[in-house]
């Protein structure tokens, strides 16, 4: 590619059409990643979609639907919990109980010498929900303890550890304010 090409199409990644680019990246991962374990995956179309791909696998004849969330961000850190990548939601997630329902957590993460680390991040609808109500009641009760009033959003964010050894999602009782690990497999 030309130095006058490549500048043009940098400059066409800017903002929001950026993050469509990184969204249909994470969502063609995920087709592949699908096709390579033999399920039969296909992408919906539409700009205000709610599922991103529909899969049908043939040996036990179950079918799903995945909404696939890309990040390009690396990890962040927190007190509470400690080396973590995340994703942003919205607060309906929370309030999502479809069984059929699975969410691909896509990192595209710029790894060392601009090489991108890739990994997907499998987790069921139900416990993404508890995770999201859990995890606005923390921060809720948080900013009560601090004398805090802030503006509520909807947005919502997902955290995986982002430790290697870390393999396991985070997992929270409803009841409790300590985080649990459960591995995750679809």
């Amino acid at each position: 590619m030309s130095t006058c090409e490549h500048t043009c199409v940098t400059k066409q990644l800017t903002g929001e059409r950026a993050s469509r680019y990184i969204s249909l990246a994470g969502e063609f991962l995920v087709l592949a990643e699908l096709a390579r374990r033999r399920l039969d995956g296909t992408l919906t179309l539409g700009s205000s979609k709610e599922i991103d791909i529909l899969v049908l696998n043939r040996r036990t004849g179950r079918t799903f639907t995945v909404e696939v969330k890309t990040t390009e961000g690396g990890s962040r850190g927190s007190k509470l919990f400690r080396r973590h990548y995340s994703w942003l939601m919205n607060a309906k997630h929370g309030w999502i109980s479809n069984k059929n329902l699975v969410y691909c957590f896509v990192l595209l993460d710029p790894g060392p010498e601009r090489s991108t680390r890739r990994r997907i991040f499998l987790v069921p609808a139900v416990e993404v929900a508890r995770y999201i109500r859990w995890n606005q009641k923390y921060w809720e009760r948080e900013q009560r303890v601090k004398g805090r009033q802030g503006k509520v959003s909807s947005l919502r964010q997902f955290r995986v550890p982002a430790e290697e050894s870390a393999v396991a999602v985070p997992r929270f009782s409803p009841r409790g304010a300590t985080p649990e690990k459960q591995h995750t497999t679809i």
